[in-house]
């Protein structure tokens, strides 16, 4: 399986804890990265048959993640990739025994 061509900037507002919140940021990314290769096959690492699917791919889904004492703030690449891949950011939030509720969602402005 391939890597991924687009890594979201990651960073943390909380000078005590920054460096462990980076950490927790890139775990809860792989957390997404491998829920999004389970469910969608045609991500990177797999033949993509759909010229459609390429339009909302995983891979440079997410610009940016934030952790913001404990909340943690997704910014999407689009409307369309928040909507099929939102509730991943949520899932691995929880995976870093956070609640799903501390996840907002965000566009570029």
């Amino acid at each position: 399986m391939s890597s991924l061509y687009h890594y979201p900037a990651v960073s943390a507002l909380n000078e005590e804890t920054e460096p462990d919140r980076v950490s927790r940021l890139h775990e809860a990314f792989g957390v997404m990265c491998a829920i999004a290769r389970m469910i969608w096959r045609e991500e990177t690492g797999y033949d993509a048959s759909s010229a459609a699917s390429a339009t909302v791919r995983w891979d440079g889904s997410v610009i940016a993640l934030r952790d913001i004492r404990g909340h943690l703030e997704v910014i999407w690449a689009s409307a369309a990739h928040q909507e099929r891949y939102g509730v991943l950011a949520e899932l691995a939030w929880e995976a870093m025994s956070e609640p799903r509720a501390h996840v907002t969602h965000h566009l570029p402005s």
